[in-house]
């Protein structure tokens, strides 16, 4: 955990300051925008890079998936535990809207899978056009169009709904005044895009009664609904990717939580 004496707080929070800021984590926060990308830029959807050995993602059933998201972390500010070099990709299937209306998690990644190249080479990237138009245009996908993306370093509280909230903040949760966790939810749901901090849940956070889930215990990237932009995970939704901090620090993406959400 970080603190920060000069974190900003609502003035009904400072009571709770030193609590609050014990949990303070640093995270990327992404702001996606409008433009064309190089293949080996960070990116929502758009073509992904692709190296002439390595073949394009498909599901199990052979389907091919769809790029959701690339970072290259030559990009980004330095991030603690996180790579500083090498470009990490994130695929999903349309499979995985059809198994349910509005929830999936899953950690086999049969229906999406995570890729991590330590070095970047464009000049042994391989188009793969064809597969990727094919991707392309089906409706399911939650990115409308390929989104650039920029890149802020900020610090965030934990948020009311990640499970480890009521040991972190336990004054402040079992205040009598309802309108101090009013606020502190109004201010501090974890939501938005991002690398890194706190998620932001929509019911409950699913790790809170699985010691199996517990293990995944730092968000890897989160890609909340942005309707100016084009994003949306069916119904106002968002959708998030968990790593062991171990398997991080060894840039072993093999074992990935991912859960999606809507309403």
């Amino acid at each position: 955990m970080n603190k920060a004496t000069n974190f900003l707080l609502p003035k009904e929070l400072e009571t709770f300051r030193l609590e609050i800021e014990a949990t303070l984590l640093s995270t990327i926060i992404i702001q996606p925008y409008r433009c064309l990308t190089t293949l080996i830029e960070s990116k929502f959807a758009g073509e992904p890079y692709l190296p002439y050995f390595q073949t394009y993602p498909k599901d199990i059933t052979g389907e091919p998936m769809k790029l959701l998201a690339q970072i290259n972390f030559a990009e980004i500010p330095s991030l603690q535990d996180f790579p500083s070099t090498g470009l990490l990709q994130f695929f999903i299937s349309a499979n995985i809207f059809d198994m349910t209306a509005n929830y999936h998690e899953d950690i086999f990644q049969q229906f999406y899978k995570v890729r991590f190249y330590p070095t970047v080479n464009e000049s042994v990237a391989s188009s793969q056009q064809e597969l990727f138009s094919k991707s392309a245009t089906l409706d399911w996908f939650p990115i409308r169009q390929e989104l650039a993306l920029q890149f802020q370093l900020a610090q965030e509280p934990i948020s009311v709904l990640d499970y480890q909230a009521r040991s972190f903040l336990p004054s402040l949760l079992s205040s009598q005044d309802d309108d101090v966790q009013e606020i502190y939810l109004q201010h501090f749901l974890g939501a938005g895009a991002k690398i890194g901090g706190y998620a932001y849940y929509l019911n409950a956070d699913i790790r809170q009664e699985s010691k199996l889930l517990q293990r995944y215990n730092v968000l890897l990237l989160q890609i909340d609904s942005n309707d100016a932009l084009g994003i949306m995970w069916a119904n106002c939704g968002v959708g998030k990717f968990f790593i062991n901090r171990e398997k991080l620090l060894q840039k072993d993406f093999s074992d990935v939580l991912f859960q999606w959400e809507n309403y």
